[in-house]
Formats: structure tokens, sequence, C-alpha cells
């Protein structure tokens, strides 16, 4: 599962992912890193669906209490110095950023999908027959309406829930650079940014 913040290419030959690849390499390790200095902060996940597939979907944060654990304290002598936080700085902001890294590396942007979410994708639906009836399909908003309302009441905004309700793009580790066919969760690393 994965959620993509730049989609620079899509239906592409092996040949001509590799010329994109080549071009972006120099500028592939600040933008994967690029998280490290600039924290976009996501909250309120709720699951999502429409008639090819269903997500956890995301907010940009927008004034709630911070929930994710502190990062660990840098082992260099002098913090870093230069860190974009705070809720002024989006999700949406995120996105542009890798956006125009990758245009002045030299590479056009053709995604797939030109509006912008914050969603990870959790199944596809292979075919209809899990919701071939009027009962089922009743079934499966009942259901998901039910994991939505345990989100917004056990882990929405909640310091102590069993589950952290945020996430801080790059927490961890940095974006993950990826060429080859990825839809599907195929694909190779390139290389992954530095977190924090």
């Amino acid at each position: 599962m994965h959620m993509t913040a730049l989609e620079v290419a899509f239906s592409k030959t092996p040949d001509e992912v590799a010329s994109l690849v080549s071009t972006l390499r120099p500028a592939i390790p600040a933008i994967a890193s690029h998280t490290h200095s600039h924290r976009a902060r996501l909250v309120k996940p709720t699951v999502s669906y429409d008639l090819s597939a269903f997500a956890l979907s995301f907010l940009p944060a927008s004034g709630e209490a911070p929930l994710s654990p502190a990062p660990p304290a840098p082992t260099a002598p002098d913090p870093p110095q230069g860190i974009t936080r705070g809720d002024a700085y989006t999700y949406h902001h995120l996105r542009r950023d890798v956006f125009d890294r990758v245009r002045a590396a030299g590479l056009d942007v053709g995604s797939r999908y030109q509006v912008p979410s914050e969603h990870i994708t959790l199944g596809r639906y292979l075919d209809d027959a899990d919701h071939a009836t009027p009962e089922k399909r009743e079934r499966w908003v009942r259901a998901v309406d039910h994991v939505n309302e345990w989100l917004q009441t056990e882990v929405w905004d909640k310091a102590d829930a069993e589950f952290i309700g945020e996430w801080v793009v790059g927490q961890e580790k940095g974006l993950d650079a990826r060429d080859g066919t990825l839809w599907y969760g195929g694909g190779r690393t390139i290389m992954t940014g530095e977190g924090f």
C-alpha cells in the first residue's frame, strides 16, 4: 500500500521509463528527501470508495492537536535548520514542491490523475459479485459507515488511542522514488529518502 505524491508518467515502455529516470536521476536524492525538511501532516482517516476501489483517505491538518510521537532528538550537536512544519504547509504544498522539482530537472509531468488526493488504496473490485444485489451493496455501505464511525470516535483527535489518527509524511522514512509498473505494487525502488 502506498500514497502517491506524484506520478511523473504512465503507460510508457521500459525504454521510455529508463530515459525519464536517467533525466531525473540527479534530482532524485533531493526529491526523495524533501519531506525531511518539509513536513506535511495528514489527519482524520476515513474509508472512502467509488465504483472501482476503496481507500483510506486523509485531510490536510488544519489546527488539530499533534498526535504523532516527536521524532528522536538529532544525534548531531546542532539541530537541523530550515525545517518547514506546521499546518500552513500541507500535503498539497508538498505535491506542488515535488512537481516543481521534477519540472526543474527537465521533465514534463504527465500524471494519470490531475486532482490532488490524499489516499491509500486498500483494494480494487475485481468483479461485481460482492455488490451484485441491493442487499449486498447496502451491507457494504453499512460496513464502511461502521468503520468510519469507529475511526471518528476512537481514533480521530485522540492522543491515547490504540491507533494514531494522523500521519506526518516523511516520519520514519522519506519519499520512495520508484519506477516500473507501479499501479498494482510492482516496480522497483530507485531511492528512499531520509526520514526524521
